[in-house]
């Protein structure tokens, strides 16, 4: 990627860092990691969306072809890529059914292949598959993709035999209710653990749609942006960010090699950043605890069984930090972390009075939120067991009416019951045989 396209950025430009618009990083914009995104269903479809304004090839699986052309003015037709059933003609999404997502998966295996070994794919840096694990269609569809691609990527292995593929994904809140996106979010989750486990895929960076409930309580919100959409900003607009800090001139880098060899730790992945004044009374280490601890739409962990981490600090050019800070600051996070931490003390020349924090890390054990799943699980079966039960205690308490509208196979021609046959009515039909037959509008005032 050379420059941005501003003007494809809309919403987006906003929520951008300044020192990405500078002179110095637009002139660096071919050293920028190159990524290619691979978006599945309806929620993945719409991140990936989000991360093609900056230029990285883009492809979109979906039952749904609906779901598609909501992005056809991002994303080329051939990159939007209808998977259809060839068992369930007809078909266009899952109805929130995983499995049946993955079954249609199965059957689309060939189209998932073909851009799999598209050049693009091969030759990029990184790749990253986006998806909502409360859904169907896109959650069925990632153990497929995720295989192939990992055989795919083998070829761009780093140090440490990494595989430059990750996975970024998003757990429903509890407003989303129902057994069904709890069970599609825990399958998605072993799925990606399992192939973190056997070292087939690099980190997973996880949306909690929980936090989804804080965004309309903050009147500083962006007008004309919905909750979801915000957290698509916030979610490819930090990764943006985070990617272009290799490109920063400073006393310390964080190189591109480190950076990739960060998103390609097999783990989970946190991602952050905050904004403070340019103050003597600034308390670092209070900001960097904040600054892994608190995020404001991806999901939280706890900060043990830390495997990597990163920290970056950008000031402005007309103001130099001082040596004790930029070590202390080191040494801070690597004491909050617990593990080996790469760092990057840069300057730019688009900040002005504030010092702009950088925090990635990868750990062992996955969200938080994961633990609420499991018990808003067991919430949900005794509610769906109960209506279970509601609906055949209702259908046994009117059991008396089975046979009202079957029809007695002893029954011939005649009835013991007094009631009229086909015949009787011909009796006494005074039109006999040469009565008119019924008119689809005779039965216009039938009501069932």
């Amino acid at each position: 990627m050379s420059k941005m396209d501003l003007n494809n950025l809309g919403f987006m430009r906003k929520m951008l860092s300044p020192f990405v618009f500078s002179e110095s990083i637009q002139a660096e914009m071919e050293r920028l990691p190159n990524q290619v995104i691979i978006g599945l269903g309806q929620g993945g479809g719409r991140m990936a969306a989000e991360l093609s304004r900056f230029g990285h090839p883009t492809y979109l699986f979906n039952s749904s072809k609906s779901d598609l052309n909501e992005h056809k003015n991002l994303i080329p037709d051939e990159r939007r890529i209808e998977t259809k059933s060839k068992r369930l003609v007809g078909l266009e999404g899952t109805d929130k059914n995983a499995r049946l997502g993955f079954e249609i998966a199965k059957e689309n295996i060939d189209l998932y292949k073909k851009v799999a070994v598209e050049e693009a794919v091969q030759l990029a840096d990184f790749v990253w598959v986006t998806v909502s694990l409360g859904g169907g269609s896109g959650n069925g569809a990632l153990k497929v993709i995720m295989e192939i691609l990992s055989m795919v990527r083998q070829r761009k292995k780093l140090p440490g035999d990494k595989i430059p593929l990750g996975v970024i994904c998003s757990l429903p809140s509890s407003d989303e209710r129902g057994v069904a996106f709890r069970d599609n979010a825990l399958a998605g989750i072993n799925v990606i653990q399992d192939l973190m486990s056997k070292g087939k895929m690099g980190s997973a960076l996880v949306i909690d749609n929980e936090k989804l409930k804080d965004y309309y309580e903050n009147e500083d919100r962006m007008a004309g942006v919905d909750a979801r959409s915000y957290t698509n900003l916030v979610v490819a607009s930090t990764l943006f960010d985070t990617s272009a800090l290799p490109l920063l001139e400073g006393r310390s880098v964080y190189d591109k090699t480190e950076l990739l060899s960060t998103w390609s730790t097999p783990g989970w992945l946190s991602i952050s950043k905050r904004s403070i004044p340019l103050s003597d009374d600034v308390i670092y280490k209070a900001e960097i605890e904040n600054l892994y601890k608190r995020n404001e739409v991806l999901a939280n962990y706890k900060l043990e069984n830390v495997l990597t981490g990163a920290i970056a600090v950008i000031h402005p050019s007309n103001r130099k930090i001082s040596p004790q800070i930029a070590d202390d600051i080191y040494k801070d996070t690597s004491e909050i972390l617990d593990t080996r931490v790469n760092h990057a003390i840069a300057r730019n020349e688009r900040l002005q009075n504030e010092i702009l924090l950088y925090g990635l890390a990868v750990v062992a054990n996955p969200p938080l939120r994961i633990e609420e799943l499991k018990e808003e699980r067991d919430h949900w079966m005794k509610i769906e067991e109960e209506q279970r039960l509601s609906r055949e205690q209702s259908a046994a308490s009117l059991s008396d009416y089975n046979d009202f509208f079957s029809i007695d196979s002893n029954n011939n021609t005649e009835t013991n019951s007094g009631l009229m046959t086909f015949e009787d009515l011909n009796e006494n039909n005074d039109e006999s045989k040469t009565a008119k037959l019924f008119d689809i509008s005779d039965l216009k005032d039938l009501d069932f």
